[in-house]
């Protein structure tokens, strides 16, 4: 029987019998589990798979057996939410067309199914995340002998242009501020649009993050929220960890708000007081932008009337935008920006700046023009009188 030995990184290990090599060798694969219950649990699991044949051949496993294998076995330390992406991918993207022998597996299998996502306007990101997926299986068929070569890996996706988000307007952002007390998610959105947090890292937020007389907060964790079970997390990078000064503007609702919540978070979930849920989240942000709707003179749909939309909803991530938008309409420097929004990539930072660059070049031209035209059509309307 196979032993079970721990490794120098605090990880148990165990080999197990899967099947034969083509020249007649017994095949032999490594298991790991951060615990021996955990390893003894991915040992069974296996031999299981084992009966049901994923293992029997290098000759006759598939790509989808694979990728089965991959997710469940060997991607022990990624989140429950990440996990769930992963086989979203497999599931949707990749076994459909790839459901074959993993040893008969050609580039042009997956150049198809990219091919097929350009077409259909799948974003240039959305694609790259397929195509990493796909060759993370195969490197995986690799480590166990399946393949002698990931013929994915030097694939190429096509560069698509991506839509840039947009800001709330004006209008939205003043609604924002006139109604805030008049619902439960008033304050959340304060807080989303005036300090660019994340939806994860508002739901994450505590009371004691906040320092009212220093007119701060402190994002130090954030929701993970891969099903209906909410989960706290560290951010995904050092960077997303930052403190971030709120505007004088917004602290008397964040007074108020903080006297008036018999919580601990911020943002909690009202029937119990504790984290909300995916689900739960849901529920109050659509909420709010039905109330939203009818404090902008909307209406609700009735047996006579279709309903009335006076405000057009928006996303949390918009209102994230908006304080990148309002960090550049003030003059904050790139690298302040990108410290403030928690980005780790300075570059993230510097595209959305760019943008906002153009876009503001654009309406100058765009007032200049109007200004010429009012200028300049006049004069030359009255010349061509004078002829």
């Amino acid at each position: 029987m196979a032993k079970t030995k721990k490794r120098e990184d605090q990880r148990y290990e165990k080999k197990i019998t899967v099947g034969r090599n083509p020249d007649g060798s017994l095949r032999r694969i490594s298991v790991y589990g951060t615990t021996k219950k955990e390893l003894e649990r991915k040992v069974a699991e296996i031999q299981t798979d084992l009966e049901r044949g994923i293992f029997l051949s290098t000759e006759t496993v598939t790509f989808g057996a694979v990728a089965e294998n991959w997710i469940t076995f060997f991607k022990p330390l990624i989140s429950e939410k990440m996990r769930l992406r992963y086989k979203g991918i497999i599931d949707g993207h990749l076994k459909p067309l790839l459901e074959m022998k993993v040893k008969d597996l050609r580039p042009m299998h997956l150049q198809r199914i990219i091919n097929e996502m350009a077409k259909s306007g799948y974003a240039q990101k959305s694609m790259q995340m397929v195509k990493q997926t796909a060759s993370q299986v195969l490197d995986h068929a690799m480590q166990n002998d399946l393949v002698y070569r990931n013929v994915f890996e030097k694939l190429k996706v096509p560069h698509v242009e991506s839509i840039p988000r947009e800001p709330i307007t004006e209008e939205q952002r003043d609604l924002i501020l006139r109604t805030w007390k008049g619902h439960r998610m008033g304050v959340p959105a304060l807080i989303m649009l005036y300090c660019g947090l994340r939806r994860g890292e508002l739901l994450a937020l505590l009371w004691s993050d906040i320092d009212l007389d220093n007119r701060t907060l402190s994002v130090t964790k954030a929701a993970d929220m891969p099903t209906n079970a909410t989960t706290i997390k560290k951010p995904k990078t050092r960077a997303g960890i930052r403190t971030v000064p709120f505007p004088n503007a917004i602290l008397p609702a964040l007074q108020w708000a903080k006297n008036e919540t018999k919580s601990l978070y911020v943002c909690p979930n009202m029937t119990t007081g504790g984290i909300m849920s995916a689900q739960a989240y849901g529920q109050a942000w659509r909420s709010y932008m039905h109330y939203l709707n009818i404090q902008a003179g909307g209406k609700d749909r009735s047996r006579i009337n279709p309903k009335i939309v006076a405000m057009e909803p928006f996303t949390a991530h918009q209102l994230r935008h908006s304080y990148a938008t309002m960090l550049y309409d003030a003059d904050v420097d790139v690298k302040t920006a990108q410290k403030l929004l928690g980005h780790a990539d300075f570059g993230v930072t510097m595209k959305i700046y760019t943008h906002l660059s153009a876009e503001k070049e654009t309406a100058g031209i765009e007032k200049l023009n109007e200004h010429l035209d009012q200028l300049l059509g006049r004069t030359i309307e009255d010349k061509v009188k004078e002829r």
